[in-house]
């Protein structure tokens, strides 16, 4: 592994931005677009994998009524980014995700540790795979 270049970082970051960006607006048909066709998601907290953007596209469209009433919030931070020998970018990051309701009140959701897999095609930055890890005390 490798470092990044200052403007290949800056480059990612904005990446992110602009995902998340879709996420919190629930644009999800555009969300998914910012992942390879054949690109993973995988929530290892509850041993699920959604291969490919249909299946990650038909999972965000079945959760969305669950967001309808509130404005959602995922807040990244704690980037650490790495150049693989196969030219792809590995990245690692903490996620917090808050709820905000027609009141004000703010809630928060679970925390994440995410690794993702980011590629580039066409010139474009796109997630091949990212795993999501739900924040749980360890056992004792």
């Amino acid at each position: 592994m490798a470092a990044v270049s200052t403007d290949q970082y800056v480059d990612i970051l904005r990446f992110y931005a602009h995902q998340m960006s879709l996420l919190d607006a629930q644009d999800v048909k555009a969300y998914v677009k910012t992942f390879t066709e054949d690109g993973v998601t995988h929530h290892v907290h509850r041993g699920q994998s959604l291969d490919g953007r249909a299946a990650m596209l038909a999972h965000a469209e079945q959760a969305l009524p669950r967001y309808r009433t509130v404005v959602v919030r995922h807040w990244n931070d704690h980037y650490l980014m790495e150049r693989a020998e196969d030219g792809s970018f590995v990245v690692s990051y903490g996620s917090l995700v808050t709820l905000t309701g027609a009141e004000g009140v703010t809630r928060f959701e679970s925390s994440y540790a995410v690794s993702d897999v980011l590629v580039l095609e066409g010139g474009e930055l796109l997630v091949k795979s990212r795993s999501l890890v739900r924040d749980e005390p360890a056992e004792s």
